[in-house]
């Protein structure tokens, strides 16, 4: 066959299939005469050489075969560019925490790996073309003129005809701007690699150092070395400098929160009963012990400083000392003249009484008319008012919450509000007409008109209620309830390792694998926020399209108030995460005592309160009031909100299996970290956002009685 007459021919038809288009249009008989004898001139032409066998029985789509190999040949070379391109990008963007030794290193032995074998690639590329399919030009190697022209005939769409067609053509024999780039790109990534390495095992020296420095109180140089380091590896420990630096401030932040509670304690408006002045000494003395308690315990405060010579947190205690005990002195010479004022206040009164008995006593002939109706009026009045006060304490309103036939107990749910201010049963009310409503967030609309009468319990009988947002599982088996104060359902417990699985499997997404073995119902962790973020939109999607839920439903990551009201924690302020951070003292998801009792959760095996070395397959422990598990412990779980109101890092809550100090299992505290940033002791926990109308709310559940039960493993949604 003659393969440069078969190109040629092609042409030929391919412009005279063009042009059975255009005729229709001539206007001019000499014009369709031409275009007549033109194809009767090919049609001879091609049978001629059909019939020698020089070219094949349809050239046109002999060409068209061509033209698909020769798009695939390009597609192959761009594929494998495009690789060498995105070949340790991450190592040359260097973000914070998103890098690891392991990974810096895998990327170096890469780039080390394709220049050595790139040109053997291009060859194997290169083989794809044949000797007629590019030609040598001023600009350098493309594809034949033939191909070209026949291309923009019969296939104007073709990838052949789009920008970037020469340089992979070039590429593919070693040459060209892009063969250049690449080069050049992976030179860069060898550099960039080692250049990371040997920065790690800096950084891990200077880390001791800071640590170490950070352990003995220097806060100043610890922080110094901290910020002077490019923190771009999440295999290196940078927030134990942190914690350690944050340990010490919270030292003396606790000391001055403690002085704090004193102070109020001896702000609070006092005076003595009424003619009592014997009572001021033990007022006085029950303050003043208070205030040798702090004193004594500032003291040894101060005391345990000579173990920190030197460091910054000695200096920053010593002046605290200072501060605190003249301000102290002031606090005891105020108690003393308070004291002083109370006593004087009740003698005067003393006094009072004993000059009208003395009066009394010595003109009582005279003051006894006048006396007797008044002493009557008095004692009148006192009954009157202490009548009162038993009809006031009677005053209140009886009801019982049932939803479904079920009397709810639970206190965060047992409560009306009456003129839009909360009531529970036995509250006492003032008399008078009220508009009763319950709360939206928790039950449905329900509204009716009550009136309280004086002296008397008002029997508001059972009012049946509905739940606003009930029990609902998934089709990953996932379990949602509701909590209060929060408008979305809380998922019972983190993401686990059969959740997250389809959704890697199906979306191609990076998961690393732990260092540890994990089952089905351990939490998955290696998690980004990123990764979290877009688990919530497959999930969404997915059962959207299977009918599960309405187009305004969606899952997510929880807010921090949210997870604040998931574990009880009320009252906290401030604007941001950052700002809220551990500032409720004392306060932890089982209560005030340290360290947590056996069991509770899974935590660092440096407490010795479980049986876990790694994670712990999720409701291993019991579940908090809502019916959530493992808000204490485990892994640390994402958020959805910023730490401080930018947008480098998000919000971690909870504590994980290696959390062992006090501040990191306050039920206030938190972590922080970037988005991409994937770690072992890090998982995430969702909420699903329902709206009515929904399919959420026409199957509903009600909650189970015993939510400690293992799910089975769920079909995969869609």
């Amino acid at each position: 066959m003659n393969l440069a007459l078969t190109r040629k021919l092609a042409i030929l038809q391919a412009t005279a299939a063009n042009l059975r288009e255009t005729s229709r249009s001539f206007t001019e008989q000499s014009d369709m005469l031409a275009h007549r004898q033109f194809q009767i001139e090919l049609a001879e032409y091609l049978g001629t050489h059909r019939a020698v066998g020089d070219i094949p029985h349809e050239p046109e789509a002999f060409m068209c075969g061509e033209l698909d190999r020769l798009e695939e040949v390009v597609r192959r070379v761009g594929k494998f560019a495009s690789e060498q391109l995105e070949l340790g990008k991450a190592i040359l963007a260097a973000k914070p925490q998103s890098l690891t030794k392991t990974q810096v290193a895998e990327c170096q032995v890469a780039a080390d790996a394709a220049l050595g074998s790139l040109v053997e690639r291009q060859h194997e590329l290169a083989s794809g073309f044949l000797n007629k399919d590019l030609s040598e030009e001023e600009a350098g190697v493309d594809l034949a003129p033939d191909v070209v022209a026949f291309c923009k005939l019969a296939r104007p769409q073709s990838a052949l005809l789009q920008t970037g067609r020469t340089e992979l053509c070039q590429f593919a024999n070693g040459d060209g701007p892009l063969h250049s780039r690449v080069i050049e790109h992976l030179e860069s990534v060898r550099a960039a690699s080692a250049v990371l390495l040997e920065t790690y095992e800096t950084q891990t020296s200077t880390l001791q150092q800071a640590h170490a420095l950070a352990e003995a109180g220097d806060f100043a140089r610890a922080s110094a070395m901290l910020a002077g380091m490019n923190q771009v590896f999440a295999d290196l420990p940078y927030q134990h400098v942190n914690e350690a630096v944050e340990g010490w401030r919270k030292n003396l932040t606790d000391v001055e929160e403690k002085f704090a509670r004193v102070r109020q304690q001896l702000d609070v408006p006092w005076r003595a009963p009424f003619a009592q002045p014997w009572s001021v000494p033990e007022r006085q003395a029950e303050l003043e012990n208070s205030v040798q308690q702090f004193q004594d315990f500032l003291t040894k405060f101060h005391l345990s400083l000579e173990a920190w010579k030197n460091s910054d947190f000695a200096r920053e205690g010593h002046w605290l000392f200072r501060r605190l005990i003249g301000q102290l002195d002031g606090e005891r010479e105020n108690l003393r003249r308070r004291c002083e004022q109370a006593r004087k206040r009740a003698l005067i009164e003393v006094l009072g009484v004993l000059l009208v008995a003395a009066l009394t006593a010595r003109f009582s002939r005279q003051l006894l008319p006048f006396v007797g109706p008044v002493a009557a009026v008095f004692a009148l009045v006192k009954a009157g008012k202490a009548a009162r006060r038993q009809l006031r304490k009677r005053t209140c309103v009886i009801f019982r919450l049932e939803a479904d036939g079920r009397a709810i107990e639970d206190t965060g749910h047992t409560f009306v509000w009456l003129n839009g201010s909360p009531v529970r049963s036995g509250d006492h009310v003032e008399p008078g007409g009220y508009q009763l409503t319950l709360d939206a967030s928790l039950y449905e609309p329900l509204a009716r008109t009550v009136t309280v009468q004086f002296g008397r319990r008002t029997d508001l009988g059972v009012i049946p209620v509905r739940l606003n947002r009930e029990a609902h599982t998934n089709s990953l088996g996932m379990k949602f309830l509701p909590v209060p104060g929060v408008a979305a359902l809380f998922g019972i417990w983190p993401v686990r390792v059969q959740d997250y699985e389809p959704f890697a499997r199906e979306t191609d997404q990076k998961w690393p694998r732990p260092r540890f073995r994990q089952e089905p119902m351990h939490p998955a962790i290696n998690v980004s926020w990123d990764d979290a973020c877009r688990f919530c939109h497959w999930l969404t999607e997915a059962e959207r399209r299977a009918g599960r839920l309405g187009e305004r439903d969606e899952y997510r990551l929880p807010s921090d108030a949210e997870w604040s009201a998931a574990v009880d924690l009320e009252q906290e302020t401030g604007a941001t995460p950052a700002e809220r951070d551990g500032r409720i003292p004392d306060v932890y998801p089982w209560g005030k005592d340290w360290p947590p009792p056996k069991n509770f959760g899974n935590y660092d095996a440096e407490l010795r309160r479980d049986t876990f070395d790694y994670t712990s397959p999720v409701g291993s422990f019991p579940a908090n009031r809502h019916g959530l598990y493992d808000l204490s412990g485990n892994v640390w779980e994402w958020c959805a909100d910023t730490y401080d109101g930018q947008k480098r890092h998000r919000v971690l809550r909870g504590a994980s299996w290696h959390s062992a100090k006090p501040h990191q299992l306050l039920s206030s505290a938190r972590l922080f970290n970037s988005p991409g940033h994937r770690v072992e002791i890090v998982g995430f926990r969702i909420v699903l956002d329902a709206r009515r109308p929904s399919p959420v709310f026409s199957k509903r559940e009600k909650p189970a009685m015993d939510t400690n039960v293992a799910p089975t493993a769920p079909p995969s949604p869609g």
